[in-house]
């Protein structure tokens, strides 16, 4: 395992305690507006650490059969666990949103939820039972492609909807990240797609950069604004989808060099 890989994984941690201090010491939380501070230092500092998140993606990932089969209880549970988690908070935001809904447009919203909580499931358990299956037991087939392209398609929404009903400034750091955010999951959940049921299209440097990105983003950026504000099911589900993504760059590791044919973005 590339120690590239480990340290931006620590380096995370490391700004989410920054941002943890920022929400709750220099931002007014009732209405999301910075008190102290530049707020353009915010975005700068997320950008740069998102752009080392590609670079370390980029130059650290091995060939992607990992994530098709993972091999080792390590690699097994921290793909399967968070793909579980991210798969229950959905669901459960998926019903929410349809028992809540004022409108259409929180109904289509819902059902994408399920639907993305049904893909998340699904690899959940395909990787459990392809990571913990007897040696010389033939495992079963991953997921259809067609139910994680729908399965992404919340994610699709969700920027969509941001870019429509969100006015807020620049100041307001939280709700102008989020369609950052649901961008990390897409290209998470293609990357996830294409190295599980399209193994022959799979992009390990991808499924390695995306995978960060999403740790980033979704995880450390997230977790402080769980906490410190309310949060729905949907937005710990974010949570759980950087963990994944951080599984899925553990289980891309390698050397550089290594053997395997990488496939063009």
């Amino acid at each position: 395992m590339p120690r590239q890989i480990t340290g931006f994984l620590a380096s995370c941690t490391v700004f989410c305690a920054f941002r943890w201090v920022d929400l709750a010491l220099w931002t007014d939380l009732s209405t999301g507006l910075i008190r102290n501070g530049h707020v353009w230092l915010r975005y700068a500092a997320l950008f740069a650490w998102a752009a080392a998140a590609l670079a370390t993606g980029h130059l650290a990932a091995d060939p992607a059969g990992q994530l098709a089969r993972p091999a080792g209880r390590g690699a097994t549970f921290a793909l399967s666990l968070p793909a579980f988690a991210a798969s229950v908070c959905f669901g459960a935001q998926g019903v929410l949103d349809i028992i809540r809904a004022a409108g259409p447009a929180d109904i289509v919203q819902g059902a994408l939820y399920a639907v993305s909580a049904l893909w998340l499931e699904c690899l959940g358990q395909y990787w459990l039972t392809a990571g913990l299956g007897r040696p010389g037991r033939k495992a079963s087939g991953p997921p259809p492609a067609w139910l994680g392209t729908a399965g992404s398609l919340a994610f699709v929404w969700g920027v969509l909807r941001s870019f429509m009903t969100n006015g807020s400034s620049w100041q307001r750091t939280i709700p102008t990240s989020a369609a950052w955010q649901q961008l990390a999951a897409v290209l998470l959940l293609a990357a996830v797609l294409r190295a599980v049921c399209l193994p022959g299209a799979a992009n390990p440097r991808a499924a390695g950069r995306y995978g960060l990105l999403a740790a980033l983003l979704c995880a450390a950026w997230q977790l402080p604004r769980c906490v410190l504000l309310p949060a729905g099911p949907g937005d710990w589900g974010l949570v759980a989808l950087g963990l994944l993504g951080a599984g899925c760059a553990l289980a891309c590791a390698g050397e550089t060099g290594a053997k395997g044919a990488r496939a063009a973005d």
